[in-house]
């Protein structure tokens, strides 16, 4: 299927009415895309310099002023920018507001600059599932509950369609740590994909599994598709407080979410019992996940 090809010039930055702060922003993209990248820039070599705004990725720091984030690179999409814009306008989901989008050049990628929010990646705070205090837990499952409700009851563009965010090609980390893939006509064509396909011989549960899988319509869903310990900020009451790193946000069928979010952490126990209960009801659908696995390692 065509795939829709983004660019920069696609990002249209949302002035809030009555906002000073949005009036004088907006104001300032006025300005030609090479000055205000210089600008970004310097402030980028500034952070840099005096040790200033590191993270867990390389291509992303925070700034030494006015508490925004970069992200440059490859990895720094307009999909990415845009499907972070479109969750801040339809949901109360707390997520980063996309200020400015500029291309670096074809075959570069982008700079993208965001508006930083509070909290911290959940990751390293070493506070685990495991030893969190009863309500603390319950307060953390309910509050990404809550989220992935909103992200599941935003409408689709097309009830078969398997796509990324506005047409274009699906980046998963579970399929590729390189290229895009797709789009698909129909979750058919999709699950056809040698990607999506274990290898044989199967086992009678898988064999039934798979034949489940095939025989059910899924609801395609808004999909974060790379739910991580680090893309998860919380507060420091470990309340999840921002869902950041919105790069292979997709159109995927329901289940998605799901076993992408127990992809290499299966094996620790309480994350995998968190969203088997945000998301109950899709064993066979990991099942086949897991075949595939064993052999698809991109």
């Amino acid at each position: 299927m065509t795939v829709t090809q983004l660019k920069a010039t696609d990002f249209t930055y949302r002035r809030r009415p009555y906002i000073f702060t949005d009036l004088v922003w907006s104001a300032w993209l006025f300005l030609p895309a090479s000055l205000r990248l210089t600008a970004y820039r310097a402030l980028w070599k500034l952070s840099k310099i005096i040790g200033y705004g590191a993270t867990s990725s390389l291509s992303v720091r925070r700034l030494v002023l006015f508490n925004v984030y970069a992200k440059q690179g490859r990895w720094a999409t307009v999909k990415e920018a845009l499907a972070t814009q479109y969750v801040w306008e339809n949901t109360s989901i707390p997520v980063p507001r996309v200020l400015d989008v500029i291309s670096l050049g074809k075959g570069k990628g982008n700079f993208l600059l965001l508006k930083g929010m509070k909290g911290r990646e959940y990751g390293p705070t070493g506070i685990t599932l495991d030893i969190m205090p009863k309500q603390q837990r319950v307060v953390f499952t309910e509050t990404l509950k809550g989220w992935f409700q909103q992200l599941r009851s935003l409408t689709p563009p097309d009830d078969h369609k398997i796509s990324g965010f506005m047409g274009a090609e699906v980046f998963s980390h579970r399929i590729s740590h390189s290229d895009g893939v797709g789009t698909f006509k129909s979750q058919d064509e999709f699950h056809a994909q040698k990607f999506c396909t274990p290898w044989e011989p199967y086992d009678d549960n898988l064999r039934a599994a798979l034949e489940k899988r095939a025989m059910t319509r899924y609801r395609i869903c808004f999909t974060h598709g790379d739910i991580t310990p680090f893309n998860i900020l919380v507060d420091d009451d470990i309340r999840p407080c921002a869902l950041i790193d919105w790069e292979c946000a997709a159109w995927m069928p329901e289940y998605w979410e799901y076993t992408r979010c127990l992809y290499l952490r299966e094996r620790y126990v309480e994350w995998k019992e968190l969203f088997t209960q945000i998301f109950p009801g899709y064993e066979d659908e990991l099942a086949v996940e897991r075949a595939i696995w064993d052999h698809h390692t991109p």
